[in-house]
């Protein structure tokens, strides 16, 4: 009998070699590669145009800001010099806290003149009305608010011996700040920030309540704004609203018995204002602009000048308390 042979069939990875090599599937290949490319090349395309678009939009926004911070101030600055100028020529002194109307480019322009004795200075203010802005406008705990009080004072006062629970240079030390208490007179209320323990928020929380330009240790009640009046009733919002609405509404002989007395101080309105001119924007926001003036003549025959000018900030006004 005879054997056959039979011839061995090629290894399959031979097969799939040779079949690999083949014209069409190289080209085949090819494509599939420039295809890919293709993909990468565009999935980047789009990547880079996104990326412009967003910053497109981000320049176009901030140049929105600046336009209307520019046109809020211009408008902020001509109300307020009209305020300015009403209150100084006045026919009988101006004996509170007031508000008027300014229009420009049919816009309304509230504006709010703030004398700084309606304020609560950081120079002179004594511990208890420290205390009280801590507790009822910064919403501290009473034994913290004591301790932020003595602080206060201990980076005012000329000494460097401490309040039982002030600081002066060492405890900063041990604090690992880089500053040390200036033991002088505060020059402007953001130094409030350099005391220990006074962060951003709590600043934020009280800054339109203080003032570094009172020149008095109290608070005069009737140019006392809504939030100092509420500190001054120790928290009474009802019974500062009471005081606030008679003041507005121009009633005489308002009765402050109900008032913290050793924080008040009466006598005339100074001659240092907070002026704050508001105007709406947009969403429902309003662009405020403010100024420190000081009603004195000064070198060049301006019946005032102005101690400090303030950036224009936006917010949504909160709602009304009373």
């Amino acid at each position: 009998m005879t054997s056959m042979r039979v011839a061995p069939r090629p290894f399959p990875f031979l097969r799939a070699a040779r079949e690999e090599t083949r014209p069409g599937n190289r080209n085949a290949r090819a494509r599939g590669f420039a295809l890919v490319a293709v993909l990468w090349i565009v999935a980047a395309l789009t990547v880079l145009v996104a990326g412009l678009l967003t910053l497109s939009r981000g320049e176009i926004q901030e140049t929105q800001v600046r336009l209307d911070s520019g046109q809020a101030a211009a408008l902020g600055d001509a109300a307020i010099q009209l305020a300015v100028l009403d209150w100084a020529s006045a026919d009988t002194p101006q004996d509170r806290l007031r508000r008027a109307h300014y229009t420009f480019e049919n816009m309304d322009i509230e504006v709010e003149i703030i004398p700084s004795t309606g304020l609560i200075d950081l120079n002179n203010a004594s511990e208890s009305l420290l205390h009280a802005l801590f507790v009822h406008a910064a919403g501290l705990e009473p034994a913290h608010a004591t301790q932020l009080a003595q602080r206060v004072i201990d980076w005012r006062d000329t000494d460097d011996a401490p309040l039982p629970q002030g600081a002066e240079a060492d405890a900063y030390l041990a604090a690992g700040v880089n500053w040390r208490p200036r033991n002088t007179p505060f020059l402007v209320p953001e130094d409030l920030l350099q005391v220990l323990g006074v962060d951003f928020d709590l600043f934020a929380r009280i800054e339109n309540l203080i003032t570094v330009w009172g020149g008095r240790n109290g608070v005069n009640p009737m140019a006392a704004p809504m939030s100092v009046l509420i500190v001054l009733c120790q928290g009474d919002t009802s019974e500062a609203a009471r005081i606030a609405t008679a003041r507005d509404a121009g009633e005489t002989g308002i009765d402050t018995t109900t008032l913290e007395q050793t924080h008040l101080m009466a006598g005339n309105m100074g001659n240092i204002f907070h002026i704050l001119a508001s105007a709406p924007m947009d969403a429902g926001r309003r662009a405020v602009r403010g100024r420190w003036v000081l009603l004195q003549a000064d070198g060049d025959g301006t019946p005032w000048q102005t101690i400090r000018a303030e950036a224009v900030r936006f917010a949504v006004p909160a709602p009304e308390t009373f």
